[in-house]
């Protein structure tokens, strides 16, 4: 289980940076590697910190800055959007983006450098955007004094779709296996408004506020007990 959970948490920080934007364009194949590869070692390098709460802090700067979360938020709310008052929106997006910097934290970050690795293939582009194709393998030490003995344990096939926006590279969608982490956020919304709600936006905002905040909690308390 905790191997299940380590390779979700590194698929979902690479896919972290989905995007999208009428005014993107697609990244040249060379771009789209070099980009990849240097993303990939910074998330990489940042997760193997000790220190929890500075890994926060860099986690952050990450989902905050290279993140389109604007864009994210009214794309999970799929039809909703458009039936949402303005002050709905204004509650929901900031919350939103609360719900996804305490979301990531609930998973274990305690991975060690070199535990974790991953490798960029084949890379697609197209008219409007460029699938680059990643495979992210987690690795287990037969012994935890020597770093001689890895032993590949398992491997996650993804494929990161980027565009260009203003020179910079954003990852519009991610698909793990045949998933895509929008449309898997989409449908999850999609429940907690019809099924769990009845439709209703302000107990769907009230619903996801508590989530949001038992995150937090939670999250402080680690962070407390340290």
């Amino acid at each position: 289980m905790k191997i299940k959970c380590c390779l979700q948490v590194i698929a979902f920080f690479f896919g972290l940076l989905f995007a999208g934007s009428l005014c993107a364009e697609t990244v040249p194949q060379q771009e789209a590697d070099k980009w990849a590869l240097g993303k990939g070692k910074e998330i990489l390098d940042i997760l193997a910190q000790s220190d929890i709460a500075e890994k926060y802090q860099a986690l952050d700067l990450i989902l905050y800055n290279d993140v389109d979360l604007e864009h994210a938020a009214k794309f999970v709310m799929g039809r909703y959007w458009k039936t949402m008052t303005d002050e709905q929106k204004e509650k929901y997006v900031p919350l939103f983006k609360r719900y996804i910097a305490s979301l990531y934290k609930s998973y274990p970050l305690d991975i060690p450098k070199g535990t974790i690795d991953f490798s960029v293939g084949k890379i697609l582009e197209d008219k409007n955007s460029t699938d680059i194709h990643c495979l992210i393998k987690l690795q287990t030490l037969k012994s935890e004094k020597t770093a001689k003995n890895v032993e590949e344990k398992s491997g996650i096939p993804t494929i990161f779709t980027v565009v260009k926006n203003n020179d910079r590279i954003l990852v519009r969608d991610l698909k793990i296996g045949e998933s895509s982490l929008l449309i898997s956020f989409r449908e999850k919304f999609k429940k907690m408004i019809h099924q769990d709600n009845d439709d209703e936006i302000d107990w769907f905002l009230e619903d996801l506020e508590y989530i949001t905040e038992d995150n937090e909690k939670e999250i402080q308390q680690k962070l407390d007990a340290l």
